[in-house]
């Protein structure tokens, strides 16, 4: 199940926002506003018919489309619209299998979901695996996905490595506080 803090914590923290590169076209304006859309706070209808408009339009580069994807499944998804963000995210993976930001947008929707969480970690470790662009965010997602499953060891892993790999970004650091490290005795010692 989704716990309080992985929803909150989801907020609070940019998504893995595909870019595209810019051209020529006058298309790619709708492309640019989807990112910029996905990329704020606040956003509307209107901005997601943006990212509509930049998906359908074939006359812009499909690099920019397949971006536009990311960014339209990721304003779905703080829409709480998680099996259209999945839908998205999914698509970007057929046409786009390394596409790292796709893998681990996928596995946050997921992981917003009850009973995805298994799920979610496996599709988030794939996307840290193809190299995202944004790792620390990858492993704090990571992260809260395995303090769903109850896996506290695995958490506080990932919660200091996203803070190792970002140390200007103050939430895992935050996280990290929260937990207690007790030390074991073992067998020889």
């Amino acid at each position: 199940m989704a716990t309080p803090l992985a929803s909150a914590v989801f907020t609070a923290f940019a998504l893995l926002v595909a870019g595209c590169a810019t051209t020529n076209y006058s298309a790619v304006d709708h492309a640019q506003a989807c990112r910029a859309a996905a990329e704020s706070i606040q956003h509307g209808d209107a901005d997601l018919r943006q990212c509509d408009l930049a998906v359908t339009n074939r006359q812009i580069p499909a690099s920019a489309r397949v971006a536009s994807l990311v960014n339209r499944g990721i304003l779905q998804m703080q829409a709480g619209n998680l099996q259209a963000a999945v839908a998205d995210f999914d698509a970007v993976i057929g046409v786009a299998p390394s596409s790292a930001e796709a893998w681990i947008n996928k596995g946050i929707a997921l992981s917003r979901q009850d009973g995805q969480e298994r799920q979610a970690v496996a599709i988030l470790s794939h996307g840290i695996d193809l190299g995202p662009a944004q790792p620390a965010k990858a492993f704090f997602a990571r992260a809260m996905a395995w303090e769903s499953l109850g896996r506290a060891r695995e958490a506080y892993e990932d919660y200091s490595r996203a803070a190792q790999l970002d140390p200007e970004w103050t939430e895992p650091g935050e996280q990290l506080r929260r937990f207690k490290v007790v030390r074991r005795k073992t067998a020889s010692g």
